[in-house]
């Protein structure tokens, strides 16, 4: 519940000590010491120091007769003045009563504080100004004293505040040349100002106060209280004071101002490989950078102070740092050695970080260069020979030399990327070269035969295998060997060991014998079942030339004849007879018949996305289904066709991930690629396969909603019917599906939009307060929520701020208390403590009001004149004490309903009025020693002196005159009530007085009866007032006690003139006189 919060001044305190003999309560009366000034804002009724509160401290009150706090304008006139209460408790005999009125000895009743509503002695809010305030007090003894004056200062004016507000495009920066938000502002001098930029979620992120000055115009740029950049986003302005008097400015607002800040993006990437060896064999002696460290355009405002790139290792350990203030450089080199000079640990992996910080506060988030790798060991292979001699004459004996190769892999090193053999001779001429690419066979096997395929001749030869790897460390090792070979007659040699006929392609069979032969024969069998699928032979008388064949894989024997033979592994056999009888037999080297190419199914989910965001795409997975080859190879082109990067696998392709980067870590730029795959086998068949149209995209993804309205209200009543929710996205394109959804703060969801189809945002949406289920949602607080989806695998969920939907106008009530009120300064129910209450705060108020109406005295159901009223702007008062007195200083009637009407509008024009009555108890006044009571509430049948009712008939028409039944019923109430407080004083004559309403002045009015004014208004009003003796006598007022006299109009107590309050001068009062 809200506290209402009063001014509280300082004591005024009386001393019982004072009224002992010796002294005076001139000694006594005194304010307090610490005088101050005190503040209040009557007229605003917020529940804020609309009340001034004194405390009084009484010691001993035994002997003070009477007080009064009295308020003076700054001109020393009295304004208001408040006095003791006087006892007439109920339970006092007649007796007592008059012995508390002529006994000084017995204290009158002294309140613990007095409190001034701020209102006048004549019913009116007292003007701004400052007023002094003091008391005095009388003893016994009639000793008055005055108390040192106090001063309070009525302030009912509120700060005053203009804000201007900018336009949409204005309220977006943080980009270009709009690197602040201006707020332009004015408004009054006041002791403190705050304005407060708070976020979607309603956290202030900063705060500016002015003190003793009016609000400046300041711009801001985007950064906190710590001097730190805020997030992008959507954030609102407020701009508030409140005065000593707690006077609050009105509402003053700047929203949807979206910060999207120009943030300086710095990089760091390896210019050239990812190894390098300071103290290695090779030429990589030192790795370097390129680095991006931005520097802000002079004119901006804004520079950088501080930047620094830092080589650390996996553990975090920084080795090395190079940093400065300004002037960064675009390359850094790093030689492995550390700040002091040391050389570092190689085989770890390292990255370089780069950190800049601006003027403007921003810090730049660490960028990362790829890992990369200090490598001063060269690689190691192993190479062991199977045999020292070989002779490949084809008798199946040593015909090949077989060398083991062991690599030793190196998990943290530098890779290779080709290993090379090459045999060369004893003259160290190279006569044959392998490339093995980043995998040398486990087993390395010549046949003996040279690059052109010819045997080579016998002699000592050597095998050298070598590499280097990326890091530019080099490594060979070589093996020496013997060919050696028996003199032959005979043999065949291959141009090929692998061939498919269908490309077309033929393999040459190149026999060659050593003497003159006279026949030969010539055939190819399958080398696993021997079967001869081809021959050729020749018998003459004659040297006989062997033939060059140039087969074509096709049978011309048995019954394949004409065929293309099978895939498989095949030889060649040659038996020749030399002219001398002798026979020879040869074959060749086992070939290889291979019509299958290569094979390999690709498969991607997607195919773009952001590698280098935090998006969920941040590679492309590659599933892979391949063959088994010697070697496959993937290469990326980019959209200039040039290769960015190279996967080699040996075997089958194993699925991998594209992460968008090269063969150093290095992002690759946004555009189109494409990745390569290829494959050729010993027999020539080749394997292409190409994933196309593989899209990188980093462009920056933002998005900002906002909805246009604090709160709506989707009644229909032509206000504030929607709410509008507006979008702006930096990036319109690749969007894969959208959603908005406006939720509770809960996460109830109410509505939702959403599309996967053209991949199109609205620019923006018009709620109009309707669920998905067609109906109009609750009550509540709702947040609108954008979630996006693009096809790269960013997602961008965003949101307004808390707004409002409500369809239901304000739930009032009021309670009053006491039921009946009396403010007849008897000490009892003098005050009406009005409590006020609105139900549904959900909607702030704009402003509300109570209003007390007069009675209408011609028909209670009905409002007379506004009497009194008060009201106030958003803030509404839980509890209002009211005295009884109209704006104009006017007291309430006894005995009468007082209609109210409590009105509350809040800020989206939804008005609600609840109405009641105040029953006014019958007041009973003290005028000198006499008591009185006034009421106007007692009707009597026109130019009569009873309560007859009307009679009406069945078609409503009256058939005889009189007052209305709820009159009656009133007379009855109000009689019984007065009946019930004259026998609370039974020692009291009663005179009975009745008083018309004279419409003329005139004696003939008052004396006579006549046909223009009815009867003698002298005659009627006694009457009148015997009457309600005898009513009085039937409730159970003794007789004896009742006098009547008529007074007709000669005593008005309103001007007759004065139609709307002279009906206040027919009236029945009520004279008590102690009896003698």
């Amino acid at each position: 519940m809200k506290k209402v919060l009063l001014s509280s001044a300082a004591a005024l305190i009386l001393s019982g000590a004072a009224f002992a003999e010796s002294k005076t309560v001139a000694e006594v009366l005194e304010s307090g010491k610490n005088v101050r000034t005190n503040y209040i804002s009557p007229k605003n009724t917020d529940g804020v120091q609309d009340s001034l509160r004194v405390p009084i401290q009484i010691k001993d009150k035994r002997y003070v007769v009477s007080w009064t706090f009295i308020i003076e304008n700054e001109k020393g006139e009295t304004i208001r003045t408040i006095g003791y209460k006087e006892k007439r408790d109920g339970k006092l005999t007649l007796k007592e009563f008059f012995k508390s009125l002529i006994t000084p000895k017995k204290s009158v009743d002294i309140p613990k504080e007095i409190v001034w509503n701020g209102v006048m002695d004549n019913g009116e809010f007292a003007p701004d100004g400052t007023y002094q305030y003091y008391l005095t007090a009388t003893d016994n003894n009639d000793n008055k004293k005055t108390s040192s004056k106090n001063r309070v200062v009525v302030d009912n004016t509120p700060p005053e505040i203009a804000l201007a507000q900018p336009s949409q495009g204005d309220k977006i920066f943080g980009e270009g040349a709009k690197t602040v938000f201006s707020v332009n502002q004015s408004g009054s001098k006041e002791d403190s100002w705050t304005g407060t930029f708070t976020n979607a979620k309603g956290e202030v992120v900063f705060k500016k106060s002015w003190t003793d000055s009016e609000p400046l115009t300041f711009d801001w740029n985007g950064t906190d209280n710590d001097g730190l950049p805020v997030a992008d986003g959507v954030y609102k302005y407020e701009v508030s004071a409140t005065d000593k008097a707690g006077n609050k400015s009105a509402p003053a607002t700047i929203a949807n101002i979206i910060y999207s800040a120009e943030k300086p993006a710095t990089n760091i990437v390896l210019s050239g490989g990812k190894y390098f060896s300071p103290k290695g064999n090779g030429d990589i002696k030192t790795i370097s950078f390129d680095v991006k460290i931005p520097v802000p355009d002079p004119k901006s405002g804004n520079k950088l102070v501080k930047w620094s790139v830092e080589i650390f290792d996996d553990k975090g350990t920084v080795y090395r740092r190079f940093d400065g203030t300004d002037n960064p450089p675009s390359t850094i080199t790093w030689d492995g050695k550390d700040d002091s000079g040391n050389e570092v640990t190689e085989g770890n992996a390292y990255q370089a970080t780069v950190n800049a910080k601006y003027l403007n506060g921003y810090e730049t988030a660490p960028v990362n260069s790829p890992l990369f790798t200090l490598d001063n060991t060269p690689p190691k292979i192993e190479l062991q020979a199977s045999s020292k001699v070989f002779s490949p004459d084809g008798d199946g004996n040593l015909d090949n030399m077989e060398i083991a190769q062991k690599v030793e892999k190196s998990e943290t090193g530098a890779p290779v990327e080709n290993w090379k053999g090459t045999i060369a001779n004893a003259r160290g001429e190279t006569i044959r070269e392998f490339d093995f690419g980043a995998f040398p066979p486990e087993k390395f096997v010549w046949d003996g035969y040279d690059a052109q395929n010819q045997l080579a001749e016998n002699g000592d030869y050597s095998y050298t295998i070598s590499a280097t790897d990326k890091a530019g460390n080099s490594a060979q090792q070589k093996i020496a060997f013997k060919l050696d070979t028996v003199p032959t007659e005979l043999s065949i040699a291959l141009n090929k060991t692998a061939f498919n006929p269908n490309r077309p392609a033929e393999i040459r069979i190149l026999p060659k014998a050593s003497t003159d032969i006279v026949s030969y024969s010539l055939s190819i069998c399958d080398a696993d079942t021997g079967k001869e699928v081809w021959a050729d032979s020749r018998k003459g008388d004659s040297r006989i030339q062997l033939p060059v064949v140039n087969w074509d894989g096709k049978a011309n024997t048995g019954d394949e004849n004409g065929m293309q033979c099978k895939d498989g592994t095949y030889i060649a056999l040659l038996d020749t007879v030399s002219a001398s009888g002798n026979e020879a037999h040869a074959k060749s080297q086992k070939f290889v018949i291979d019509t299958v190419p290569p094979a390999i199914e690709l498969n991607v989910p997607y195919s773009v996305f952001s590698p280098a965001t935090d998006s969920k795409k941040t590679a492309v997975p590659v599933s892979a289904k391949s063959s088994a080859e010697e070697s496959w190879t993937a290469r990326v082109y980019n959209d200039k066709n040039e290769s960015v990067r190279t996967y080699t696998w040996k075997g089958s392709v194993e699925s991998f991930s594209f992460d968008g980067r090269d063969a150093s870590g290095n992002l690759l730029a946004d555009g189109t690629y494409s990745i390569a795959f290829s494959s050729e086998d010993a027999a020539g068949n080749k394997a292409t396969e190409t994933i196309p149209n593989i899209v990188i995209d980093n462009r920056e993804t933002k998005s900002y909603v906002t909805a246009e309205s604090d709160a709506f209200s989707p009644n229909g009543n032509g206000s504030l019917d929607t709410q509008k929710f507006t979008i702006r996205n930096s990036l319109n394109e690749g969007i894969e599906s959208w959603k908005f959804t406006v939720e509770t703060t809960e996460g109830t969801v109410a509505k939702t939009w959403s599309d996967k189809t053209d991949g199109k945002i609205p620019q923006s949406i018009v709620w109009d307060g309707k669920g998905d289920d067609g109906n109009t949602v609750a009550d509540n607080a709702y947040i609108g929520k954008l979630s996006i989806v693009y096809e790269k695998g960013n997602v961008i969920d965003t949101a307004t701020g808390v707004f409002i939907s409500c369809v239901t106008p304000p739930k009032l009530s009021v309670k009053t208390k006491p039921k009946y009120f009396s403010p007849d300064n008897d000490g009892e129910d003098d005050d009406l403590f009005i409590s006020l209450k609105r139900e549904n705060e959900i909607v702030p108020i704009k402003d509300w009001s109570l209003k007390i109406y007069a009675p209408d005295p011609k028909d209670p159901e009905k409002k007379g004149p506004l009497f009194w009223t008060t009201g106030g702007k958003s803030s509404l008062a839980e509890q209002i004490i009211w005295d009884g007195r109209s704006n104009s200083g006017e007291l309430v009637q006894s005995a009468m309903d007082y209609p109210y009407a409590f009105t509350v509008t809040d800020t989206l024009g939804m008005t609600s009025t609840v109405e009641g009555k105040i029953e006014i108890d019958i007041l009973v006044v003290k005028v000198g020693n006499r008591l009185k009571m006034a009421v106007p509430s007692i009707i009597f049948r026109s130019d009569a002196a009873d309560f007859g009712v009307r009679v009406v008939d069945a078609s409503g028409k009256v058939v005889k005159s009189g007052i209305t039944p709820a009159q009656a019923a009133t007379n009855e109430r109000v009689l019984k009530r007065i009946a019930e407080i004259l026998n609370k004083f039974k020692s009291y004559e009663v005179t009975i007085e009745g008083h018309a309403n004279s419409q003329s002045g005139t004696r003939i009015e008052e004396e006579q009866d006549t046909t223009q004014y009815g009867p003698g208004l002298l005659k009627l009003s006694k009457q009148r007032a015997e009457f309600v003796k005898s009513q009085l006598k039937s409730y159970g007022v003794k007789g004896d006690r009742l006098n009547t006299a008529g007074k007709g109009g000669t005593e008005p107590i309103v001007n007759r003139t004065d139609s709307e309050n002279n009906w206040k001068n027919r009236r029945v009062e009520f004279i008590l006189d102690k009896k003698k």
